[in-house]
């Protein structure tokens, strides 16, 4: 047994120092680039948080980006999704109340090969349905629960929250240093983890500043007053931190999401998009032949947006034309 483990010592040691590159040895190897699992934002190996208040829209974005992922569907404005395993560890809600959200989410989908990816890659950790407490991110007793729980394709982990996925709420530095080793097995691994976490009175996220050093990036999620006409829930989105170049999301976004006639409703777009100022000129593109896609690009919003601004365009048109007519 001794001999084993000095063996082990060793052959970990020569691993090591064979990492230990000479800069004409490294520039001259070729890498693997890293699978995107969300556009550019979310790669493979990537490491990234999103903070908010709470009741803000937190859960909901994760749902969103974890759905987009596992069933290959565009979510502005971060891109498209790679049709990925993803396990979303939920920590806080009733197994009915996350269902809910799941389904709504699911109904939206109106893509079958989508909705059969969606329903084969995303995999839910949810205490309340396991009825168990499982363990926390910042115990090694916890950590090995939990990654029993993680089937060896997994390509993205969500955790919902940070706060409720460790023992006693604890977000201290010495807490973190446990979580941050975690966190780097898994990117060895070639996992991708999104964080879920709480912000501060001051409107940062609390705990540690050392939570952002192993960040590729860092998404601020803050509420924004719900329109009285949808009753919806908006947030805005700012991305504090890139470690890649994507100048593309250095801009402020907005998302709203409502429900209209028992169904969700979702969109997102640049902050201080109008669209009954566009809506007309995005008409006129579709009418010469181009997407809803080309159109949402052009104008720096998503497909949907674009598709559901033209669709009520055209209705109203078309209400005032019958009026007229009588």
């Amino acid at each position: 047994m001794k001999n084993q483990t000095v063996q082990k010592i060793h052959d970990s040691f020569e691993a090591i120092c064979r990492g230990a590159t000479k800069l004409s040895e490294f520039l001259a190897r070729g890498f693997q680039v890293d699978k995107k699992l969300l556009g550019n934002l979310i790669m493979v190996k990537s490491i990234g948080m999103i903070a908010g208040p709470r009741g803000g829209g937190k859960s909901w974005a994760a749902i969103l980006a974890s759905y987009s992922v596992a069933g290959g569907k565009d979510l502005f404005p971060w891109g498209t999704g790679a049709g990925a395993v993803v396990v979303y560890m939920d920590g806080e809600m009733r197994a009915n109340s996350l269902q809910e959200r799941l389904r709504l989410i699911h109904e939206l989908n109106g893509d079958e090969a989508s909705r059969q990816l969606a329903e084969r890659n995303l995999l839910i950790i949810n205490r309340d349905y396991l009825g168990s407490t499982i363990g926390s991110i910042d115990t090694d007793e916890g950590q090995t629960c939990i990654d029993a729980l993680i089937p060896p394709e997994t390509e993205l982990l969500v955790i919902d929250n940070l706060s409720s996925w460790t023992s006693g709420g604890r977000e201290d530095s010495q807490s973190w240093a446990t979580i941050k080793n975690w966190l780097i097995a898994k990117r060895v691994k070639g996992v991708a983890v999104l964080i879920i976490h709480h912000t501060g009175k001051n409107g940062q996220q609390r705990g540690t500043s050392a939570h952002e050093d192993l960040l590729d990036f860092s998404i601020l999620l803050n509420p924004l007053p719900s329109d009285p006409s949808r009753n919806d829930t908006k947030f805005s989105i700012q991305h504090t931190k890139l470690r890649d170049h994507l100048p593309e999301l250095r801009k402020l976004f907005e998302f709203s999401i409502w429900f209209e006639d028992g169904k969700l409703k979702f969109e997102s777009a640049p902050s201080g998009f109008n669209v009954a100022t566009n809506v007309a000129e995005m008409a006129r593109m579709h009418d010469e032949g181009n997407s809803y896609s080309d159109i949402g690009k052009n104008f720096g919003v998503s497909r949907v947006t674009a598709w559901r601004a033209v669709t009520k365009y055209r209705e109203q048109l078309e209400t005032l034309a019958d009026e007229e007519a009588e």
